[in-house]
Parts: structure tokens; sequence; C-alpha cells
């Protein structure tokens, strides 16, 4: 006997969750991510939606674990092929960064991401601790002040993206991208630093 088919994919529906509560959070802002409007525009009943996440925070969560692990992806993919290749790392996270497009509905989550570092220290720590493990693993390219000026560099173009700001702009992201990525490592660290080796 053929057994019955389930009606829905459960991680289906977790994914429809998650893009319609960062849907909410990027058109409306943080206040409109209620589990009411969450499971109206997934088109399940609120019921439904507790299956899968028990409380706003556990929504709140899960959605944080997806972007960041969508963001990881990007930045691997992005690294460059030598391992030792100076600012490894801080040049792939700002490429990632540099090439968002937020009329693209999958690369908004950028936004998301921020919205929810600058309003919850939680997730700020956790942001943070993520941070941490990436430079600790590259901490042979990734600990010279240019890669942090690089990573700086694409904070700030994170803030301008939710402010909407001038330098929001895609041909002067690119160009900030091109001006950062062929400046010469070495001149950005002085002389005497411990990057070369100073006393």
């Amino acid at each position: 006997m053929n057994r019955p088919q389930r009606k829905n994919n459960p991680d289906a529906v977790r994914a429809r969750l998650l893009e319609c509560a960062a849907r909410l959070i990027v058109d409306e802002g943080l206040p409109a991510l209620t589990l009411e409007n969450v499971a109206r525009e997934a088109g399940v009943s609120k019921g439904g939606l507790l299956h899968h996440y028990p409380g706003k925070n556990a929504l709140i969560d899960g959605l944080f674990e997806e972007v960041v692990d969508w963001f990881e992806g990007q930045v691997e993919d992005a690294l460059e092929p030598v391992e030792t290749t100076p600012s490894r790392f801080s040049k792939a996270y700002l490429r990632v960064v540099a090439a968002i497009d937020m009329s693209v509905p999958e690369e908004r989550r950028l936004a998301v991401l921020m919205l929810m570092l600058s309003s919850d220290p939680h997730y700020c720590a956790r942001w943070n601790q993520w941070v941490e493990a990436r430079l600790q693993r590259h901490a042979e390219t990734d600990l010279t002040p240019f890669a942090r000026t690089l990573r700086l560099a694409a904070d700030g173009l994170w803030l301008s993206d939710l402010g909407g700001g001038p330098d929001s702009n895609p041909s002067v992201r690119r160009e900030i991208l091109a001006f950062l990525e062929h400046l010469d490592a070495t001149e950005a660290i002085p002389a005497g630093s411990p990057e070369q080796g100073g006393q």
C-alpha cells in the first residue's frame, strides 16, 4: 500500500515563514513582525506557525540563523582560492557587501541582519562571535590594519544601505570596491608595526 503523502513539506513551510518574516521587517520595520502578520503573509494558520516556531523569539532566532548562514555562504564563495592571500576573508566580506543589490529580494536579507544587529544586543553579540570565529580561522591573513579597514568599510556600506544614503548607489559602490581592492596592503600598514616585523 502507498503511504499517504504529507500535504506540506515542513522545510518548505519553514522557509516560507522566514521569507515572509524578512519581507515584513524590510518593508514595514521590526514592529510589523508579529506572529499574526507572518502567518497571514505565509498563508498558514497561527497554530501552523507555532508548530514550527513556538514563539516570536524562536522565529527571530530562525531568521537570524538563516540570514547569517546565507551571508556566510556568499563570503565563502567570494574567498580567493589561495589561502595565504593577504586580507583574504576581509576582501571577500567587502565584495559580498559591496555587491548586494537591495532590489533583489534574497539579497535584502542583509538589511534584515543590519536591523536586527542595530536593535538587539543579543544578536549583536552573536554576530560578533561569528566574525571573531572567522578571524581566528583567517588569523594569518586578516588581523592587519588594512584587513580591518576593509571590514569597517563594508560595515559602513551596510549602514548606508539601511538609510538609503548616496553611497548606496551601485555605481558608487563599484568605485569604492575598486579603489579599496587595488590599494597596496603593505602601504596601508604603518612602518614598524608588528605586521611588518617591527620592534
